[in-house]
């Protein structure tokens, strides 16, 4: 391996929670590369001889060959490249430590680039075990098992219950039981933990909620990854044409909710929007969800868009509905805000001296005003350059809804100090998507459960003035943002 190799492996090591040597991370890598569809580039990784500063892959050490203590796993090692690269790797022992060192390199680079904001633990479980029970099914249930498995559960825990409806939406099914006895609630509140446990669903949670009808259950139980039904921004697309869509000023639809159905907010109403998630949880979908909305369903709403990443939302800058440039550096998004705060006192002079008291009665005067939202990602790291970009959004946050301004703002860094009392006080509006602990989802949404949800665009939105309910993001292709974008 090279010397940065070498660095990458320490870096692996040192995010473990044990002191561990070179070998363990290395495997790792292996076991990450095995998950990679295409097999390593031979240009990207060229086989190496021994290097003076670099690190040698020894056999023994990372197979156990030649090992006589029961730990010799070379055979499984040369089983598990064969079948990957499609070749007969035990007669050829070149072409094997060849493909080894390049699988090898290949994970730990992978590796090595886990997010930083997230415990190694975490990332490691996500990227190599996450879909290992669903794959081999042990101790779960199947999809068409799931609520004959469920009624057994409940009579383990003295609920008597009948079942009145099955339903499946993209990825939960919701099983309406009704109940035998008012005491029976009691008891399957209380255990309602043990449910998910009893199916083999893990720490994927099953919910319950009252339904319509007497003495009646609503009960929400995650499927299968293999059993998900990803809905597409063009399936999606139709509805902000519809009668609901049309009533209002600025619709967004998130994506779907829990039986498949669009979900559509008002933004106007919000009047803004704060959005936190986890890496893969699927917050970018989220934000392009509701540019695309904003896009294809307004004729009049400008866009500020401010992409520290600088490569979020770079598909739009040819946009004409986009104001000024993508702003991508901290100092750039601090003078913008300042300029939204600018035109916010514009804009309320004007309606002072027309006798309006927001912008509907302004434009009814003829003011000619439309509306302007800003959307920033990755708030968090702009609060880490530059925390004065605070006080231009807690006055937006404020004041800005009467003048028809306002704010979508997203961070995969869900803490206080990145959503301080000020903002949380004038955003109301809020969605969770996955976050790693419970009081993360207490900072978005003031109350525990987003810890549970199933990432990939799974989460929980609480609209101003509404309880919270759970939607299921959808997939926005490149080919769709480049169509809304050629039509705006």
């Amino acid at each position: 391996m090279t010397a940065e190799e070498r660095d990458l492996l320490a870096t692996i090591a040192g995010g473990l929670a044990t002191r561990v040597d070179q070998w363990v991370p290395a495997r790792l890598g292996l076991a990450r590369s095995l998950q990679i569809p295409e097999a390593p580039d031979p240009a990207a990784f060229p086989v190496l001889s021994q290097q003076a500063r670099g690190t040698e892959l020894h056999a023994p050490q990372l197979t156990g060959e030649g090992r006589d203590d029961g730990a010799d796993f070379t055979d499984a090692f040369r089983a598990l490249l064969s079948v990957y690269e499609g070749r007969d790797l035990f007669s050829d022992e070149a072409a094997f430590h060849d493909a080894l060192q390049r699988h090898v390199r290949r994970g730990v680079r992978d590796l090595a680039s886990w997010p930083r904001d997230m415990s190694f633990a975490r990332y490691l479980a996500m990227e190599l075990f996450q879909d290992i029970g669903e794959a081999s099914g042990a101790g779960t249930a199947s999809d068409e098992e799931l609520p004959g498995r469920v009624m057994e559960v409940l009579g383990q825990l003295g609920i008597g219950a009948s079942i009145i409806s099955v339903d499946e939406g993209p990825r939960l099914t919701r099983l309406v039981v009704e109940l035998r006895a008012l005491d029976d609630l009691d008891r399957l509140r209380r255990g309602i933990g043990k449910i998910a446990f009893a199916l083999g669903l893990g720490q994927e949670s099953v919910s319950s909620t009252l339904a319509s009808g007497e003495r009646r259950v609503a009960l929400f139980l995650p499927r299968t990854q293999s059993g998900w039904r990803t809905v597409t921004w063009s399936e999606l697309r139709p509805a902000l044409s519809s009668d609901e869509a049309r009533a209002m000023d600025l619709p967004i639809c998130l994506g779907t909710d829990v039986l498949g159905a669009p979900l559509l907010i008002d933004l106007a109403e919000a009047p803004h929007l704060f959005i936190g998630g986890t890496t893969g949880s699927g917050k970018s979908m989220c934000l392009h969800a509701i540019l695309l909305s904003l896009l294809e369903a307004t004729t009049d709403a400008e866009l500020v868009l401010i992409d520290p990443k600088a490569v979020e939302f770079s598909a739009y800058e040819r946009s004409s509905r986009v104001r000024g440039a993508i702003m991508t550096s901290p100092e750039a998004a601090l003078a913008g805000l300042e300029e939204l705060v600018e035109e916010m006192t514009r804009r309320q002079d004007l309606f002072r001296d027309l006798g309006a008291r927001n912008l509907a009665e302004a434009n009814e005067k003829r003011a000619g005003l439309g509306r302007i939202v800003a959307v920033v990602d990755e708030l968090g790291d702009l609060f880490l350059t530059r925390r004065d970009i605070e006080l231009p959004l807690i006055r937006l946050a404020q004041k800005a809804r009467s003048a028809g301004i306002h704010l979508v703002l997203a961070t995969q860094r869900p803490e206080a100090a990145t959503f301080p009392g000020l903002l949380r006080s004038n955003i109301p509006s809020r969605i969770a998507l996955t976050v790693q602990k419970a009081s993360e989802s207490r900072i978005i949404l003031d109350e525990a459960g987003a810890e549970a949800l199933l990432m990939r665009g799974d989460m929980l939105v609480r609209f101003a003035g509404q309880p919270t309910r759970r939607a299921h993001g959808c997939r926005v292709e490149p080919a769709d943002i480049l169509a809304a974008v050629a039509l705006s």
